[in-house]
């Protein structure tokens, strides 16, 4: 009986410090602020563009003869957490067995919407992007 009492309480207090890693619901992607911020220029050839960030969300045609692409991409990360305590606590718990406990449960938001203007020869002359976090 002494035996599977230690075993218990190893096993609850191994188990009860778990915590989970943080997870990302985006997909993998090549649109990232830093990709937009390192890579992309002025100059650079439509197809190049595709290469880089794959194909836009939106194309729009501009005055000129020229288009308007547009990228947008939303993503969410998520982080679970869990303790429970071992032992007798300040609300009653026994050994942590009894209810008591916390969890914490966290998700940000992220948006980053890309605009590039490609002139009448499918060069890029200008782009602007915009990334907010909530």
């Amino acid at each position: 009986m002494k035996n599977f009492q230690i075993l218990a309480l190893s096993s609850l207090f191994v188990f009860s410090c778990a915590m989970n890693a943080p997870t990302a619901s985006a997909e993998s992607n090549d649109f990232t602020l830093g990709t937009v911020q390192s890579q992309l220029s002025d100059g650079m050839s439509s197809s190049q563009v595709v290469e880089l960030l794959g194909s836009p969300n939106l194309v729009t045609s501009t005055q000129g003869g020229g288009e308007a692409w547009t990228y947008d991409k939303v993503s969410q990360e998520s982080e679970a957490s869990s303790v429970s305590g071992a032992g007798a606590g300040s609300s009653g718990n026994f050994f942590g067995i009894f209810g008591g406990g916390r969890s914490k449960n966290s998700t940000t938001s992220k948006n980053l919407t890309l605009i590039i203007k490609f002139n009448a020869d499918g060069l890029v002359s200008s782009y602007k992007y915009q990334s907010i976090k909530y």
